[in-house]
């Protein structure tokens, strides 16, 4: 492989992390660590250092649309060579595209890294830089001096800088930061490092465990074909939000929401039987806990109006569909349909302006509808 010229930037080996003018400390770092199982996505509070050292800004982007899925991590914008540093003890095992030596050598492009860190969870940096200063020319180097596969790191040591390489070129630059727990699933790092940058524990908020699905959650009886009921109404509901096609919210269990029944236990390694009974409940509560946040709507005075395009539209296209209200197709567009859907909710819900637009008011009450409110941030 051609070797890239090595920028000995920064001397030393240890830096401490800052960001957006707040101090960044290490979270209760040796406390061990071992929570629950997780689930794809669950918001996590991993106690870390934050893995920038210099002005940054990131958000909520971790279900952002990407070409080729979803984005699974959280993307920290800062400029090109601040310094980026490991968020707890850990070593090396991965580097520039694989964890083999030999392999880097030959193929190995610059630059990510990947850390194992005592107790089996991941942390994961992409984009490092790969340009010289000032350029965007691709023969720069972005791992610090003595980062390599099998090197053991801790908490708040350099080991690379911010950049633009990879599938980043042509973007600003940003470090992709992902976290995984200790059984490889991908969790969602924002409280985390939220939690980072002030040195303060964050709790996590989850919605209650009745409210959209109570019904459904306190049932004795089974579920199964030709099932009637409030609860079966939540059940389709509640699959409709994570993706599977129920039909009509109609509370009659046929065979759309028979296979829609299927393919969510199948999907959680249970027997596909198409009978909800305690055990695919079970595995409902769960799923329903960790469902993804509700739109965030960073100022406080935005409103989402007709004719608006973006993720944003497409969460609350789901949600309104969640709550009975059809929007649509869930594709992003604020047309007459959502518009209408809107309308109808702010109707039904009582105290709000009707006027087809999403605001602060009208989300707020969807979430609260949905028992979803307590996704947004605590206090």
């Amino acid at each position: 492989m051609r070797r890239m010229t090595r920028l000995a930037v920064v001397a030393t080996t240890c830096v401490v992390a800052f960001a957006m003018a707040v101090p960044t400390a290490l979270a209760n770092h040796e406390a061990p660590f071992d929570g629950p199982d997780h689930t794809y996505g669950q918001v996590v509070s991993y106690p870390m250092m934050f893995p920038v050292a210099g002005q940054n800004r990131y958000g909520r982007d971790f279900w952002a649309s990407r070409p080729g899925g979803s984005h699974h991590g959280i993307d920290i914008m800062a400029s090109k060579m601040t310094p980026v540093v490991a968020i707890a003890d850990g070593v090396i095992t991965y580097y520039n595209g694989s964890g083999n030596r030999a392999w880097v050598d030959k193929y190995g492009r610059c630059c990510t890294l990947r850390i194992t860190h005592d107790g089996g969870w991941v942390s994961k940096y992409i984009h490092l830089n790969n340009d010289t200063p000032g350029t965007d020319d691709g023969q720069g180097w972005g791992i610090a001096p003595g980062i390599d596969i099998g090197v053991r790191v801790t908490a708040g040591q350099l080991i690379g800088w911010v950049g633009d390489s990879g599938n980043a070129e042509g973007t600003s630059p940003h470090l992709h930061f992902e976290l995984m727990d200790k059984d490889g699933v991908i969790v969602d790092p924002y409280e985390a490092l939220r939690a980072a940058q002030t040195g303060n524990p964050v709790a996590i908020c989850r919605p209650p465990d009745s409210g959209a699905i109570d019904n459904l959650l306190a049932a004795t009886g089974l579920i199964q074909r030709d099932s009637r009921g409030v609860a079966v109404m939540e059940l389709q509901r509640f699959l409709t939000a994570i993706g599977y096609d129920t039909g009509a919210a109609d509370g009659v269990v046929g065979n759309l929401t028979l296979g829609a029944i299927r393919a969510f236990q199948e999907g959680r390694g249970l027997n596909p039987d198409g009978i909800v009974g305690p055990t695919t409940r079970s595995h409902i509560a769960l799923v329903y806990r960790v469902m993804p946040a509700m739109p965030v709507l960073d100022d406080a005075n935005r409103i989402i109006r007709p004719g608006y395009r973006g993720d944003d539209v497409k969460a609350i296209q789901k949600l309104l569909a969640v709550a009975g209200y059809d929007p649509g197709a869930a594709d992003g567009v604020y047309g007459p349909k959502t518009e209408t859907a809107v309308a109808a909710f702010q109707r039904a819900f009582g105290g709000l302006t009707v006027d087809g637009k999403i605001g602060p008011n009208t989300r707020d009450a969807l979430a609260a509808f949905l028992g979803l409110d307590g996704f947004k941030a605590c206090g």
